[in-house]
């Protein structure tokens, strides 16, 4: 498990750690730390723990308000301590890995997940002539095993909590994750590129290196690589429409990372003719979607119902399930199935059903007002009802998370119906107590761990809806510390931009009140 701390974790702000003058004492036991040394416009830094601003891929220095830096020869008092720590938890919250006090690898993979995909590796490796550019994405994955290496460990993250999670029941181990990628990636240029793009974003997102802002601007160089493929793949009548829609779609999961929102949208639409090839039909069954190569279809139907709720328009294909049979125990739609998919990154499917309806019913022109407010209390009565059930897993203590996570996707979507069909306030009893049930439930689970890392969207939309200061706080520091990507903070500076307009007269009253999208979810 990944753990999440601040930037400047390693700056004390308690009483006890303060020097007498109430002035910070630096780390090596030297000198009061004098933060007028640190040159902003050079980049060059003396924080303490931290390396160098080179490893900093995510933090431009130059950028930095001249508020922050003291008249020369001052020293950090109490009082400007915690103004950088508010400053570093709002702008700089990172994952730190490995997490401190680790003694065994056993802490880091409860659930046994390392080993096979070593194994799964090792194998096709022996079996398979691997070119290579494919050893970016191999280590990738294997740098999991070099959990001693400070320059390696950060991917084991990235595998545990990314990687592993497109298989619903975790207690089965199964090497098709990484049979499955190698495939995705000789499924065509475009794919290639793009999940290249994708592992060196991860790795200047999350490693610790002196390399890191080389790799960041490298990346760029390899996503125009990308995009000129991805048009060469899509008109080549030799491609299927699924060895296509895997470029696509991890171009699209770049932009999005990245917070390039126009051209993930444009992408997303280019993606429809595809994902109906593949599935043949405009309606997608989320619940009985099998195979490997559904997973992109799944992926992208998901992406597509949350684009419906960022930008409050419909979906861009109909998504429609037998909601009586996955209720039912022991049926295909309601048990588990390593070929089922992502429920784990998004939260379960019969959600997503059930957000799918929501969207559909809120742009329904047919329906009178009553009808749909009607509509949309059965809706919000089935997901109160629904019986979740409980994933198995090696680990209690992931089991309990797990359910969180369900029990905060349940109450985000009663958020969603609130908004979307009741165009309910802050104020309704409802609202008030989905907000608090998320923010309680979330309080159990582990910044920037698994599955925290995956529950953006729920403490986006709480905290949107929060109306008191600190709830707001809590719930945007919840959002910035799931992870280390740019549209974490493209989503905190949203929930700024919102708050400042719900003090306006005549304010907006969704996210999506602008004409040209300004989040993606």
């Amino acid at each position: 498990m990944a753990v999440s701390e601040l930037m400047a974790s390693s700056i004390p702000i308690s009483t006890g750690d303060l020097n007498t003058n109430g002035s910070i004492p630096l780390g090596d036991g030297s000198a009061t730390w004098d933060y007028a040394t640190v040159n902003v416009n050079s980049g060059s830094n003396h924080f303490v723990g931290l390396g160098s601003s080179s490893s900093w891929p995510w933090m431009d220095l130059s950028s930095v308000p001249n508020r922050f830096c003291t008249a020369p020869g001052s020293r950090i008092t109490k009082a400007q301590a915690i103004r950088m720590w508010e400053y570093a938890h709002d702008f700089g919250p990172r994952i730190i890995w490995p997490p401190k006090g680790c003694a065994n690898s056993d802490e880091l993979d409860p659930e046994g997940v390392a080993p096979v995909f070593r194994q799964s590796l090792m194998a096709m490796t022996r079996k398979t002539p691997i070119e290579p550019v494919f050893q970016e994405i191999l280590y990738f994955c294997k740098s999991i095993s070099h959990l001693h290496s400070q320059l390696e460990t950060h991917f084991f993250h990235i595998d545990s909590t990314f990687l592993t999670r497109l298989f619903y029941d975790y207690t089965i181990p199964s090497d098709k994750i990484v049979k499955w990628l190698f495939r995705k990636f000789n499924a065509s240029s475009s794919a290639k590129y793009g999940m290249l793009c994708m592992a060196g974003l991860f790795r200047a997102d999350y490693e610790r290196s002196m390399l890191a802002s080389s790799w960041r601007d490298g990346l760029q160089e390899v996503y125009s690589l990308a995009i000129e493929h991805l048009s060469r793949d899509l008109e080549n009548d030799g491609l299927s429409a699924w060895e296509k829609l895997t470029g696509l779609a991890s171009i699209m999961e770049y932009e999005f990372h990245t917070g390039q929102i126009s051209k993930y949208f444009s992408h997303g639409n280019k993606a429809v003719p595809l994902i109906k090839a593949v599935i043949g039909s405009d309606t997608i069954d989320l619940l009985n979607l099998r195979g490997e190569q559904m997973f992109d279809v799944n992926m992208w139907a998901w992406c597509d119902i949350l684009d419906s709720m960022a930008t409050c328009s419909p979906t861009r294909l109909k998504y429609e399930s037998d909601l009586g049979r996955a209720s039912q125990r022991g049926t295909e739609e309601n048990a588990a199935c390593q070929d089922k998919g992502i429920e784990w990154l998004n939260g379960t499917n019969i959600l997503a059903v059930l957000l799918a309806r929501i969207s559909a019913l809120r742009h329904d022109s047919n329906l009178s007002e009553q009808e749909r407010v009607q509509r949309g209390a059965e809706i919000e009565q089935l997901v109160r009802n629904w019986d979740i059930r409980p994933l198995q897993t090696k680990d209690s203590r992931l089991r309990i998370a797990r359910i969180a996570a369900q029990e905060i996707w349940r109450h985000t979507t009663i958020l969603y119906v609130h908004h979307a069909i009741f165009k309910s306030g802050p104020g309704h009893p409802i609202v008030r107590d989905s907000v608090k049930n998320i923010i309680k439930i979330s309080s159990t689970l582990e910044p920037g761990s698994n599955p925290d890392s995956f529950l953006y969207l729920p403490y986006f939309i709480s905290a949107f809806y929060a109306t008191s200061q600190k709830d707001r706080y809590n719930m945007r520091s919840r959002l910035v510390n799931c992870g280390n990507a740019l549209y974490l903070r493209n989503l905190a500076r949203c929930l700024d931009e919102l708050w400042k307009e719900t003090e306006c007269p005549g304010r907006l009253t969704c996210w999506s009140d602008k004409r040209l999208p300004r989040i993606t979810f």
